[in-house]
């Protein structure tokens, strides 16, 4: 949209559509309204994400990764698929670590037993479930974003 003086605000299209801050551009570049407007989001990417998570409440209590006692955020957030997960991962506290790391070699062992955990042993509700590593992973995010956008200034 077209500022008050007749400019546009094509501002995080020119630098690569990351999220900036005023104090990150040259005032040559900052709109007279001192408010940039944050990027469209593709509009299938939007899609995908809202029906991801109605998806992943169905298939979850299903699942092999329900089944052997781990929770969603251990099976969603792997380290070996995202260097984001794997630079996040550090940054929770000792005990959340090393609960991670035990459900995972718990679930390695249910694997190679062909068995399942019981019952009261799975993280079968996603609703009620703690996020542990999300808010990490969305930081780190951030941080790259803000990285690119510099590397691009």
């Amino acid at each position: 949209p077209a500022g008050p003086t007749g400019e546009s605000s094509g501002i995080n299209a020119e630098y690569g559509g990351s999220s900036l801050t005023v104090n990150m551009l040259p005032k040559s570049k900052i709109p007279r309204t001192g408010r940039i407007e944050p990027a469209p989001k593709n509009p299938v990417v939007a899609a995908v994400q809202t029906m991801r998570m109605p998806y992943a409440k169905i298939f979850w209590p299903n699942s092999n990764g329900c089944a052997s006692g781990l929770r969603f955020d251990d099976w969603f957030y792997q380290q070996n698929l995202s260097s984001e997960v794997a630079e996040a991962a550090p940054r929770l506290d000792d005990i959340e670590l090393q609960l991670r790391n035990f459900r995972s070699l718990r679930e390695s062992q249910h694997r190679i037993e062909r068995s399942v955990a019981p019952i009261e042993e799975r993280f079968s509700d996603i609703e009620n479930d703690v996020r542990y590593l999300h808010p990490w992973v969305q930081q780190v995010k951030k941080e790259n974003e803000e990285a690119a956008a510099w590397d691009a200034y």
